[in-house]
């Protein structure tokens, strides 16, 4: 699709339309693009992912590369998805590009203590 204020914000409202269900609760926000206001943020009030898996791992690996990923290559839209761990909330941001992996600060994260993957790994390694 190509890159205009039309897309950015049609790909906002059809994103929180068709899947709160599988991330929760979100809505539109206005953020600043060229210079320019408009509505190309979802905010997603508390992600379900995250929460179900208290997993910082998974949320990075599982859902935000693999969905940036999925909207550039597959819609041809760049999109960034920025996670909150302290309130397990999360931004998608249609239109800006994503940093690196490399230089993304979502990878800088500790894993939760509560996290139920690291939890399960522990239990096999003294198990074992």
């Amino acid at each position: 699709m190509p890159q205009s204020r039309y897309t950015r914000e049609f790909f906002a409202v059809f994103t929180t339309i068709f899947f709160a269900w599988l991330v929760g609760p979100c809505e539109v926000k206005e953020s600043e693009f060229d210079g320019r206001k408009e509505k190309n943020v979802v905010h997603i009030k508390k992600c379900r992912f995250l929460e179900e898996t208290n997993c910082v791992g998974m949320c990075t690996n599982l859902c935000k590369m693999p969905s940036q990923a999925f909207i550039q290559e597959s819609l041809g839209m760049p999109t960034t998805m920025v996670p909150n761990f302290e309130d397990m909330s999360c931004e998608m941001i249609f239109g800006q590009q994503p940093p690196p992996a490399a230089s993304d600060p979502a990878f800088t994260q500790p894993c939760y203590k509560q996290c139920k993957a690291t939890q399960r790994h522990q239990k096999k390694c003294t198990s074992s």
